[in-house]
């Protein structure tokens, strides 16, 4: 995931995307559906607390407009954070439905606060799939049933108003998590499993990019491909702004790509899918926002984990105060915009 591969996936989806008319910046509101990779790591101590998302990381560096930001609880399934963030940690497509991710921002994108709404959802669907006693039977129950969820929620969405504009991101494959990638090399885990899950995340993939050109107000962002490359060229470690990040170890520490937990990105993984974020709604929608570089993602990361340390420690003996919304701490990014509207 260096700059060598994003911007070939930049070429790709300025070639294979018809033109938007120019526009000076995105204007309104952004919704997110989804799960752990999307609910503000800030708030789920030990290892994402330790990190940003790509919701907090485009809210720090570029400003974009996630709703208010809050510390206290709005209830189910948004609890604090941002108010147009519904992602839920540890939610299946299933439980998006049942909580009403969907209808509650389809009700913020009705009443105009919400013009473009970014899906990415699936990953524990497989995940859950996986641990259960016969992985490879559930496999074909919850592909179908996770692709027909995804299309109840963007539909709900379109629906909600003929202007609002939807992102959807690819799911990568969960072998390729340490969660799942040590015990598959080390031979606990058959591979017929991670075959079955190869096949059945592929399939679902294949429908959100199918979803996406049947309807002209639907961008693909392709995660799963991008990843995919990645894991081909650099299957260890990766360069970003020319330091290695290791792959094929989990740590809280910025240099590596996945966090201790061994199945969230840390920081600096974040920071490329917010960039690849960026390119895919310029190309798609003319959204207009700055690209972020591998230099601000390291650095952001390098700043971040720093401050969240020092947190942690003070914290520990009876200091500091409650975490700074932009997940930054004051003088980091100075010259990027950044949200003032924060309830109490």
């Amino acid at each position: 995931m260096t700059t060598r591969i994003i911007r070939l996936t930049a070429l790709l989806i300025a070639l294979l995307t018809p033109l938007a008319p120019a526009r000076a910046g995105w204007r309104g509101g952004i919704g997110v559906l989804g799960d752990s990779y999307s609910d503000e790591y800030q708030f789920y101590p030990p290892h994402r607390s330790t990190a940003r998302n790509w919701v907090e990381i485009l809210a720090a560096t570029r400003g974009l407009n996630f709703g208010r930001f809050s510390t206290r609880s709005r209830g189910e399934p948004r609890n604090q954070g941002y108010e147009y963030n519904w992602a839920r940690s540890d939610a299946t497509t299933d439980d998006l439905i049942v909580t009403g991710q969907h209808t509650g921002l389809a009700a913020q994108v009705a009443r105009g606060e919400v013009n473009l709404v970014v899906v990415f959802i699936g990953g524990n669907d497989f995940i859950n799939a996986m641990k259960t006693p016969d992985p490879a039977a559930a496999f074909q129950q919850v592909g179908p049933r996770a692709e027909a969820n995804l299309e109840r929620a963007v539909a709900t969405i379109l629906k909600a108003h003929p202007d609002v504009k939807v992102v959807i991101i690819t799911v990568p494959d969960i072998r390729d998590l340490p969660e799942f990638r040590v015990p598959l090399h080390a031979g606990r885990l058959p591979r017929a499993y991670a075959d079955a899950a190869t096949a059945t995340i592929r399939r679902y993939n294949a429908r959100i990019r199918a979803l996406a050109a049947s309807e002209p107000r639907v961008a693909v962002l392709d995660f799963d491909h991008v990843t995919r490359l990645s894991e081909l060229i650099y299957p260890e470690s990766v360069l970003v702004a020319g330091h290695p990040i290791v792959r094929s170890g989990a740590s809280d520490d910025p240099h590596h790509l996945f966090l201790g937990d061994v199945r969230h990105l840390g920081s600096v993984g974040q920071g490329l899918l917010a960039a690849l974020l960026d390119v895919t709604i310029d190309a798609k929608f003319a959204a207009g926002v700055p690209p972020l570089s591998e230099r601000e993602v390291f650095e952001f990361a390098e700043t971040h984990d720093r401050a969240a340390t020092k947190f942690a420690v003070e914290s520990a003996a009876g200091g500091s105060d409650s975490p700074d919304p932009s997940g930054v701490g004051r003088g980091a990014f100075p010259s990027m915009p950044r949200r003032s509207a924060v309830d109490p």
